[in-house]
């Protein structure tokens, strides 16, 4: 797979953008905890989409925009376990069916 390289930097990217959104959250907005989580995270989702703009001209829309918010999902979901979130066997069947739809659509 070309290019994957720039794929897994951006997925990453844009789950670390998401979870120093969620530390953000428990702080009061304009604070400067808030404001420094809150930017860091607005450099990551910038580096995300820089990438994705480049990602875009090796690979079809239709296939690695789902790919790619799977993964997403997955990082963001394995962080969630990690800070002490739980997630119900219904939420499980929906990440295993949404690695199942990432394999079906890319192959």
């Amino acid at each position: 797979m070309p290019h994957l390289w720039l794929v897994l930097i951006a997925v990453f990217a844009t789950a670390f953008a998401q979870v120093l959104l969620k530390k953000a959250s428990y702080f009061d907005i304009r604070t400067w905890q808030w404001l420094g989580l809150m930017s860091v995270s607005a450099v990551s989702y910038a580096l995300s989409f820089i990438l994705y703009s480049r990602i875009l001209k090796y690979y079809a829309l239709n296939k690695i925009y789902p790919a790619m918010t799977v993964g997403q999902i997955i990082l963001v979901t394995l962080y969630g376990l990690w800070i002490g979130e739980v997630i119900d066997g219904r939420h499980a069947l929906g990440l295993a069916f949404g690695v199942l739809s990432i394999y079906l659509i890319m192959s």
